[in-house]
């Protein structure tokens, strides 16, 4: 007698069978997918990363080579570098009119001692304006003579080689703060300017309450030095947000922002080294370069106890593992 129910069960278990490989299948097209999606979005991101990398590429000019031979920068060596950030407070980078730096901050960046050191240099000191051949205000030297000026001038005022520099329009910080979806600082003076009251402690900042925190000078017993180590807050904290991966998802806003508002001597190729072989040198130290107020000619000016400067040049240049 034949059994009706064994082909059946055959049949069953072949149905069955077939679902398991097309499901299986379909799993396969939907990873698949993903991973396409996401090697194309990874492409794209690259794309638009260099894209943005070469428009704000622009090299440092001629400048005086502080530097021997075998004391060359090699970022795939880990070399100890220094780089210069100019801030500047008018207008956008394509403006004729260049303005002042109000801000500068020298940032020797060792991997071997694992730390970044930032000495934040005082608008008004007095210093020798290198190719302009008289003493003046430093953050007068971008103006006279742009970047090339401004990196002779602070090189021969500290006695460091400037390897690479940052120009930043201090008025992008607002955008740049929220392209990032706003910082946390930690802030040592309770203070009230343009409307907003900045409690001491931790506090949260959005991109015009983040300008109004950077641009306070007059209410701080420290003056211009107050203001400094705030503006290097900031930026920490913007650096810090800007290589996580919250950015992502906003990268395009991001990269716009850096395009209108800054340009550096470093390519994409130099940036990646630098994000590869010194992540371990992320541990920010910082230090401030102060002077005595002086009325000279006319005008009002920080000048520096030669003691004092000699003192920051040995940090940094130890820094940068110089004799």
């Amino acid at each position: 007698m034949i059994n009706s129910e064994e082909p059946q069960e055959r049949r069953h278990h072949h149905h069955h069978k077939r679902k398991k490989r097309t499901a299986l299948k379909v799993i396969l097209i939907i990873l698949g997918l993903f991973i396409v999606a996401g090697g194309v979005f990874a492409a794209k991101v690259y794309y638009d990363v260099n894209q943005t990398a070469n428009k704000i590429y622009k090299p440092k000019g001629k400048t005086q080579n502080k530097r021997r031979r075998n004391q060359k920068v090699d970022l795939k060596k880990k070399t100890p570098f220094s780089i210069l950030l100019l801030g500047t407070d008018t207008g956008e980078l394509g403006r004729t009119e260049k303005g002042r730096t109000d801000t500068m901050i020298v940032a020797t960046v060792n991997p071997n001692t694992k730390e970044t050191h930032m000495l934040s240099v005082a608008r008004d000191s007095r210093v020798n304006i290198v190719g302009a051949d008289q003493m003046g205000k430093i953050n007068a030297a971008y103006a006279e003579g742009g970047v090339p000026m401004a990196i002779n001038t602070v090189q021969a005022f500290l006695n460091i080689p400037i390897d690479h520099y940052v120009l930043l329009n201090m008025k992008g910080l607002e955008e740049l703060v929220d392209a990032v979806g706003g910082v946390t600082v930690n802030n040592d003076l309770d203070f009230t300017y343009s409307g907003h009251h900045f409690a001491k402690g931790d506090v949260t900042l959005d991109g015009p309450t983040a300008l109004k925190f950077s641009r306070m000078r007059y209410d701080d017993p420290r003056g211009d030095f107050g203001r400094q180590l705030r503006q290097q807050e900031i930026i920490k904290a913007v650096l810090k947000k800007a290589t996580s991966m919250n950015i992502v998802t906003n990268y395009d806003n991001f990269l716009q922002v850096v395009e209108t508002n800054m340009q550096t001597d470093l390519t994409l190729k130099d940036i990646i080294q630098i994000e590869q072989g010194y992540s371990s040198a992320m541990n920010f130290k910082t230090h401030q370069l102060k002077g005595t107020g002086q009325m000279i000619d006319g005008q009002s000016f920080q000048v520096m106890n030669d003691a004092e400067v000699s003192k920051a040049s040995a940090m940094l240049r130890q820094q940068l593992a110089l004799k």
